[in-house]
């Protein structure tokens, strides 16, 4: 029984397919293109491409546009498009004279020395030869194709060489290192996913299993190829996969759909004029008569003449196509089944004549030294992929050797640059700091500045205002002093004024001590001395009685100045608060209870609300007046001694500010 035939179909064509664009699709894209591209060079590289597509469903018009791209390529002494032009006229021609035009193409290629170019040629060359059973120089020209491949990475190009090194195995009975080969292709193929290609290596797949009694599963691979060759329209592919069909049908005895397949195949590839496709058909078409018409009784392969004559004239049109295409292999096949039946139809002459023929061409095919010559071509390869892996394990070595050195004097860059960039950083943060020192002064001398204006504002002011009332009172109404009023209020007018004067020298000389840094220079002073000073301060005041109680003679250590700005201020208010307060009375008391010392002041003024006083503990809150110190600085120079300052205070009951020493 016959086996069906490996189709070398992807080595066929040489410019990758677009993955989006396939078969009518990708000719009318391309014809599109050709009418709006006015370039001669673009028009010789797109009649190219469409002559390559038009080999599937058309190889006439192929040649035309083949012939044309050569004829306008020269024009313009474009040897690629000479090279390309050539081989696709190659590609187009289906009997001997194909490998003149690709040797045409390969002299052009080698010129310009493009491996893409050459790799293409090398591989339509290396069809030619595998097609007619010459496995030396179809494995040969499959490696140096290969070879340019791999050195410019074309994945799809490397995966249509292993298709044909699969087919040469599996020609050479080496099945598992064919299917090894189509399954290398089919992973590739996953790369960029190229439709055709994969129908091509499934339907290579599926023959091998046919060949190898797993019809089945070889039915399995044949029709998914199938599938996307009639999608894709592409119809020479679509010829080859029924004929396969057709074969694996008839190895599993379905005899009907294995007629029609083949029927279908024989029809598409006479249209197409593929005479390879054709002659196999009709060798495959004349088996099925021989065991669809066989007589199982005298074990006869025919019942009627009509039909082995039928049988035989199929068979001898066959070797008409495989003459012209000169297929070797093809033809053995022909003159074995045409010798076969005539046997059968007892013509002995006849049998003996082709059975001669057919072991005329059996040894030119299995010649001894045939598997030889190709495990030599193998054995080379391999010892060129492993100089060629030396040379990279070397240049590796190199590499890496660089690379270390290179990596170390990285390290040493970047620790230099780690060393600068740490000193730059502190630098940088120390001039950072000694700036933001500078600013902090600054602050700091600006808020000590506003503080002096407020306080000597606060404790210049009472005592000024009691000489500049007597002044105007002596002015304005003289007649209403009398001798010993006049007395009286001259008296208080230089008590004013010494307070003046003394309240002054206090304050020069604590701005002298406060010139750099304003902050408490803490010393043991007495409570007593501190009320004695709020007396004299406040002794103008005659409507309000300030009083004084200190039982237990406390002594203090504090920053004296700071604490008697905040007495003062804290009177001063106490003050203003009793402006209209009949009977006004102040008091302040010192005392001293489990170790912590106090002092408050009491009033019995009009009283308030703790919002009132919010500035007193809300660090947020700012609260200012036209006269005095102000509540916000009270806060801020009671900090600064760790003076806390408690509020009693209800409306129409006065206020008492109670303040905590350490």
């Amino acid at each position: 029984m016959k086996k069906a035939f490996l189709f070398l179909v992807f080595c066929l064509f040489s410019i990758a397919l677009s993955a989006q664009k396939q078969g009518q699709m990708l000719i009318d894209s391309l014809e599109t293109a050709l009418k709006n591209t006015k370039d001669k060079k673009t028009i010789v590289i797109i009649k190219n491409k469409l002559s390559q597509e038009y080999s599937r469903v058309d190889p006439e018009k192929g040649k035309q546009l083949a012939k044309s791209a050569i004829e306008m390529a020269e024009t313009i002494d474009f040897k690629n498009g000479l090279a390309e032009g050539y081989r696709c006229l190659g590609i187009n021609t289906t009997d001997s004279t194909a490998i003149n035009f690709y040797r045409k193409g390969l002299a052009f290629a080698k010129e310009t020395k493009d491996k893409q170019v050459l790799s293409v040629l090398y591989r339509n060359i290396a069809v030619y030869y595998i097609y007619r059973n010459d496995y030396k120089n179809g494995l040969d020209y499959s490696f140096k194709s290969l070879k340019l491949s791999e050195e410019l990475g074309k994945n799809e190009e490397i995966a249509g060489t292993y298709i044909n090194i699969g087919f040469i195995y599996n020609d050479l009975k080496d099945r598992k290192k064919a299917l090894e080969y189509f399954k290398k292709a089919l992973d590739i193929n996953k790369k960029f996913n190229n439709p055709t290609m994969k129908a091509v290596i499934l339907e290579n797949i599926g023959v091998l299993y046919n060949n190898e009694g797993k019809n089945e599963l070889a039915v399995s691979y044949l029709n998914q190829a199938l599938e996307i060759n009639r999608k894709n329209n592409n119809l020479n592919f679509v010829a080859t996969n029924l004929g396969t069909l057709g074969s694996a049908y008839l190895e599993l005895k379905k005899y009907d759909l294995a007629e029609s397949h083949i029927k279908e195949a024989l029809k598409i590839s006479k249209e197409l004029k593929i005479r390879r496709v054709m002659s196999y058909n009709l060798q495959n078409l004349s088996m099925i008569y021989m065991d669809k018409y066989a007589d199982p009784k005298n074990n006869s392969f025919y019942k009627s003449r009509p039909v082995a004559d039928t049988s035989l004239l199929m068979l001898k049109e066959a070797v008409i196509y495989d003459q012209e295409s000169n297929d070797i292999k093809s033809l053995s096949t022909d003159f074995k089944q045409i010798a076969s039946l005539y046997e059968e139809l007892g013509d002995s002459k006849n049998a003996l004549l082709y059975f001669k023929k057919f072991n005329t061409y059996k040894d030119s095919i299995y010649q001894t030294d045939t598997k030889e010559t190709v495990k030599n071509l193998e054995d080379q390869r391999t010892i060129e992929l492993k100089n060629k892996e030396i040379q990279f394990n070397k240049l590796k070595i190199e590499s890496k050797e660089k690379q270390k050195w290179y990596f170390i004097l990285g390290l040493i860059l970047l620790g230099i640059i780690g060393i600068l960039l740490f000193y730059q950083s502190r630098n940088r943060k120390r001039s950072n700091e000694k700036l933001q020192q500078l600013n902090n002064e600054l602050d700091l001398a600006n808020k000590t500045k506003s503080r002096f204006f407020s306080i000597l504002n606060h404790d210049l002011r009472s005592p000024v205002s009691s000489l500049i009332h007597f002044l105007h009172l002596q002015k304005e109404s003289p007649e209403l002093l009398d001798a010993e009023s006049k007395k009286r209020m001259e008296d208080k007018t230089i008590n004013s004024a010494e307070n003046l004067l003394n309240s002054m020298e206090d304050l020069l000389l604590w701005s002298k001590g406060q010139m750099e840094n304003f902050k408490p220079q803490p010393k043991t002073i007495s409570v007593g001395s501190l009320f004695e000073d709020t007396r004299k301060h406040f002794s103008g005041q005659e409507k309000i009685d300030i009083l004084f109680e200190d039982p237990q003679g406390l002594v203090l250590n504090t920053d004296e100045n700071y604490l008697k700005t905040i007495i003062r201020n804290l009177t001063g208010n106490a003050i203003k608060a009793l402006e209209k307060t009949n009977n006004a009375k102040i008091i302040w008391k010192a005392w001293q209870e489990n170790g912590i010392k106090h002092l408050s002041i009491t009033d019995n003024g009009p009283g308030g609300t703790q919002e009132q006083f919010k500035a007193l503990y809300d660090d947020k809150e700012v609260v200012g007046i036209k006269t005095g110190l102000g509540l916000h600085l009270i806060r801020d120079l009671a900090k600064a001694i760790d003076c806390k300052i408690d509020i009693q205070t209800q409306p129409n009951q006065g206020t008492a500010f109670i303040l905590t020493l350490k």
